[in-house]
């Protein structure tokens, strides 16, 4: 990433955002003035995919930064995790770079963390986790989750550019829809377009975020 080039910090939220993620994203404001333009908010409600659409026609509009940096309210965001990414994106050669971050899948007992990058499946529309990740380097990726996204202004610009006559210029980026039989969600739907529009997607493995989850603890546990 360019010296010159600013980052704006987005996020969105249904009214309340858990208090460690804001003074996460405060603190990165705070020591990283230099390279932040500014933080954007969008309240939403339940449907995602609105809510990122409304995040990048405000991002597109209303601010001058190359670079959108998009994170879910319910994650952290260290200094060590936002230096890693801006020293990794680049405009031509990696204008999409994703963070780590986990999701809690189904276990028996308790949720299972698994990474929220992926790979294609072969022969399908499917995504798999990648698991057998590297530590702390860039790798190239099929997909990975919105929630720690790191995007040039370009590539939105490109989506705008092949945006069919209902999406319009607002709503081109993020859908939710089936495909095949599956639910094809919002960000395997914007890396998928990206990738149809010829930009690669990286992920850097030591930009970890923490992702805050919760679960029902019932006496099977106990036992």
């Amino acid at each position: 990433m360019r010296s010159r080039d600013k980052v704006s910090i987005g996020w969105i939220d249904p009214g309340q955002v858990d208090g460690m993620f804001m003074l996460s994203v405060m603190n990165v404001y705070g020591e990283r003035r230099d390279r932040i333009e500014g933080l954007l908010r969008v309240k939403a409600g339940g449907l995602l995919s609105r809510g990122r659409n409304e995040m990048v026609a405000n991002f597109l509009e209303h601010t001058d930064s190359q670079w959108l940096l998009m994170v879910d309210s319910d994650e952290q965001l260290g200094l060590d995790t936002f230096d890693k990414l801006i020293e990794t994106v680049h405009d031509k050669d990696r204008p999409i770079v994703a963070g780590l971050y986990f999701g809690a899948w189904p276990g028996e007992f308790y949720p299972a963390a698994m990474p929220l990058i992926f790979k294609s499946v072969p022969n399908s529309t499917r995504f798999q986790p990648i698991t057998d990740y590297p530590t702390d380097q860039v790798i190239e990726v099929d997909s990975a989750g919105t929630g720690c996204l790191m995007v040039h202004r370009s590539v939105f610009e490109a989506f705008q550019a092949e945006a069919t006559p209902h999406e319009g210029k607002t709503w081109c980026w993020f859908r939710d829809m089936p495909v095949n039989g599956d639910w094809f969600s919002e960000d395997h739907f914007f890396c998928a377009r990206a990738k149809e529009l010829g930009y690669k997607i990286h992920a850097h493995t030591g930009a970890t975020l923490p992702h805050h989850k919760s679960f029902w603890l019932e006496e099977r546990h106990f036992r």
